[in-house]
């Protein structure tokens, strides 16, 4: 079961529900240091000689009020030898701050208070190991607000006051800053039953006033103002008996600043805590109190550094207890983190890297990372390794959720391209040539699948196939086929014919489905025809294509696949005869088979709804350029059905990549060219090819549509924009012959053309 974390619910809910909206709880960093081995490394001067770190920190937020200090989370857990830290913060010029403890966790951090220091600045914190506890400072100004301290198992009031009556506060709880008042419908760090909690905050008050506190709790609840108990509502018990304010009372206070201190256990069912008032001229609904709002804060500092007395330095992980969000795709939902480090910087004389369970390292600054399973229950452990001259040291935290956070889509390019990238860091991650994804669940697996699209996977894909290759074999066909084929499409981007032929030639040998075979023999054709540009080679194999093609989807493509060929020696008569061979298998089986070496895109998932074709043909129209040769190998009445249809696709295709709908636009092509190959004789397929590759960046199959479409006609609107396109991919391709080539063509077919002048350029010795 999710757990959804909800706002505090008070006698005016509107209020406090727009109040908590404006605001996101703020979680420090919980981090456990170990320290690895010690040298004769240069010691720095250290104001308390018998600290065993110093921690250097800025001020990034400024105090409410003097008494509320600036607060500060430092990293916990192991570091330091004996059982208690005392803590003794210094100013810029080494002069002693008042400081307090806030809490001491081993899972939680080491939080202190300090008073803001003269130079409004900088502050360094130096931390002392003792075997015993440190004595409560014997007078002190400073209070921390607001914060919330939460402890599970034998929950009372009791243990909720113990909690601020001990010294370091709050032992074995977990903390944080608080930033939704004193208030809370769930225990934010922790299982919602059995937990006791205290809240401390503090308010200011410009003048004196008389004011009404009162208590709305589900179970046990009590709140005193400046120390002194104000009201208590023991017992198990629901919200019921305070919920119209009843458990309160009066309390007269002067101006300045006011603390509260809140104390609450719950036990089983539903949890709320809950302080309202009422105070002078306050108007609320029906008169009742309203929950407390406008509370003071402390200050807050920001970590620069962490340095051991021997030299070595620690970082402080960002980002463990932040989700971004989950994704719910397979079994379990993935929770997405993005973490980050700070008061560490690499260089040449140190190291900084992240580590993940089982040896999965990670050298830069920044890596997401996906951790399947229940939110309410993940706990993943990463460590950030800082090495230097020094030595070593580590600090390890646990990617944890404490409620569900939000549901995440798939729905726009920057939100697949930020779990694209969640599971490139982890591939990364893992050193070579280890397979990257031994250890990934079905949930990983599903995710990917889900984020495919045409073109558009090749690092992940390239990492995947490189280096796990045999942990692929063991997924289901269907999911292996489906990142084959996106392989494939990666490789040809690359533009390494041996390596595309030699993968194809694996991926054959490897399939032990004859239909799935035959795919791979369509492939290699392909590959010589419209990528590497080869078509004698193509020819050759086309023949074994066709000796293998056994079933009627197979006889199909063998024809169609002829026709290109015959296409590309541009022996035309000869094409279409084949072409009009594949028409007639493809009509007489009437169903969709998978051609032109690319998938068949039935049930792509669809990021965007299309536009229906009769609303696209006449906005296309204007653009799609003229049919001419095809015309002079068919029949009147068969070339104004062609020109019809012809239309129709090629205004869909373009609104599909005009909607970004690669899928769909790369299925409409494969449609069109089962359902009429002979277009592919005309301008408008090409066109539509030509298109359809250049917006996935696979300039040599952009181009061959482009030479087709030049070839087979002899003008047309469209030619001198489809040979200057050509030209401008072969640029990109640095084949310095063909564009030559081209442009001696068109300035022979268009003299005094406003593109004759640049063509020129190009032939220029």
């Amino acid at each position: 079961m999710l757990k959804i974390r909800e706002k505090t619910v008070p006698l005016k809910r509107k209020r406090l529900d727009r109040r908590c909206a404006r605001h996101l709880p703020f979680f420090f960093i919980s981090v456990t240091l170990f320290a690895a081995g010690r040298s004769g490394a240069q010691q720095e001067a250290w104001a308390v000689p018998g600290a065993a770190l110093r921690v250097d920190v800025t001020v990034s937020r400024e105090p409410d009020h003097p008494d509320l200090g600036v607060f500060v989370k430092i990293p916990n857990g192991g570091l330091l030898p004996g059982k208690f830290r005392i803590p003794d913060v210094r100013d810029a010029q080494g002069k002693q701050l008042e400081s307090l403890i806030v809490a001491d966790s081993q899972t939680d951090g080491f939080g202190v208070l300090f008073a803001k220091p003269g130079d409004g600045e900088t502050a360094t914190v130096y931390i002392t190991p003792s075997a015993s506890a440190p004595p409560r400072p014997a007078s002190t100004r400073l209070f921390p607000a607001t914060f919330f301290f939460s402890k599970n198992g034998n929950a009372s009031l009791e243990v909720a006051k113990r909690m601020e009556r001990d010294y370091p506060p709050a032992q074995g709880a977990s903390f944080d800053e608080w930033d939704y008042g004193i208030g809370s419908m769930v225990n934010p760090f922790g299982p919602d039953d059995d937990f006791s909690t205290w809240i401390v905050g503090a308010f200011f008050l410009e003048k004196k006033e008389r004011i009404y506190f009162c208590t709305i709790s589900d179970e046990g609840s009590e709140f005193a103002i400046n120390g002194k108990t104000v009201h208590s509502w023991p017992g198990i018990h629901t919200r019921q008996g305070g919920a119209k304010g009843q458990r309160g009372d009066w309390v007269e206070l002067g101006p300045g600043l006011h603390r509260i201190d809140y104390y609450h256990f719950e036990k089983t069912g539903p949890q709320e805590i809950n302080l309202c008032w009422k105070r002078p001229g306050m108007e609320t609904k029906d008169g009742l109190p309203e929950h407390v709002s406008g509370l003071a804060q402390s200050g807050r500092a920001d970590i620069k550094r962490i340095a051991f007395k021997d030299g070595r330095v620690a970082g402080v992980i960002r980002g463990n207890t932040q989700r971004l969000g989950y994704y719910w795709i397979g079994e379990k939902p993935l929770v997405l983190f993005a973490l980050s480090y700070g008061a560490v910087t690499p260089s040449d004389t140190q190291s900084v890297t992240w580590e993940f369970p089982p040896n999965k390292r990670f050298a830069e600054p920044a890596i997401d990372w996906l951790v399947s399973g229940d939110p309410d229950t993940i706990s993943y452990p990463v460590t950030l390794a800082v090495s230097n001259a020094a030595g070593l040291a580590r600090t390890t935290v646990h990617m944890r959720c404490f409620w569900t956070p939000p549901a995440l889509s798939l729905d726009t390019k920057s939100d697949r391209l930020t779990v694209r990238k969640a599971l490139y860091d982890m591939l990364r991650a893992v050193p070579q040539p280890a397979d990257p994804c031994a250890d990934w669940s079905n949930d990983h697996w599903g995710m990917l699948i889900e984020l495919l699209e045409p073109y558009n996977a090749g690092p992940i894909l390239i990492e995947l196939f490189n280096r796990g290759f045999d942990t692929l074999q063991k997924r289901p066909a269907e999911e292996r086929w489906v990142l084959e084929d996106r392989f494939i499409e990666t490789l040809r981007l690359q533009r390494k014919d041996k390596l595309l032929l030699d993968w194809i030639a694996r991926l054959e040998k490897n399939e032990r489905t004859s239909a799935r075979k035959f795919r791979w023999k369509d492939e290699r054709v392909c590959a010589y025809l419209f990528d590497i540009n080869n078509p004698a080679a193509a020819k050759r194999e086309v023949v074994f294509l066709k000796e293998t093609a056994i079933a009627p989807d197979q006889t199909q493509l063998a024809a169609l696949r002829q026709g290109d060929v015959e296409r590309a020696l541009g022996n035309y008569d000869a094409a279409m005869k084949f072409y009009k061979d594949a028409q007639d298998r493809f009509r007489s089986r009437n169903k969709v088979g998978m051609a032109g070496g690319r998938l068949t895109y039935v049930g792509a998932r669809k990021r965007r709804d299309a536009e229906p074709e009769t609303n696209t043909t006449a906005k296309a129209s204007s653009k799609r350029p003229a049919m001419q040769s095809l015309a002079s190998r068919m029949k009147v009445d068969d070339w104004k059905v062609y020109t019809v249809h012809d239309a129709s696709m090629y205004a869909t295709i373009t609104s599909f990549l005009a909607q970004d709908a690669l899928p769909e636009a790369f299925q409409k092509l494969t449609d069109w060219e089962n359902e009429s190959p002979a277009s592919k004789l005309s301008g408008d397929y090409p066109m539509a090819e030509a298109r359809v590759y250049l917006s996935v960046g696979d300039l040599r199959r952009a181009v061959n549509a482009l030479a087709t479409y030049r070839k087979s006609v002899t003008m047309s609107a469209q030619l001198a924009d489809a040979m200057k396109l050509e030209i401008e991919c072969l640029q990109q391709l640095n084949d310095k012959t063909r564009i030559k080539e081209i442009a001696a063509d068109f300035v022979q077919r268009f003299p005094g053309h406003p593109y004759e002048a640049a063509m020129k350029e190009v032939l220029a010795p």
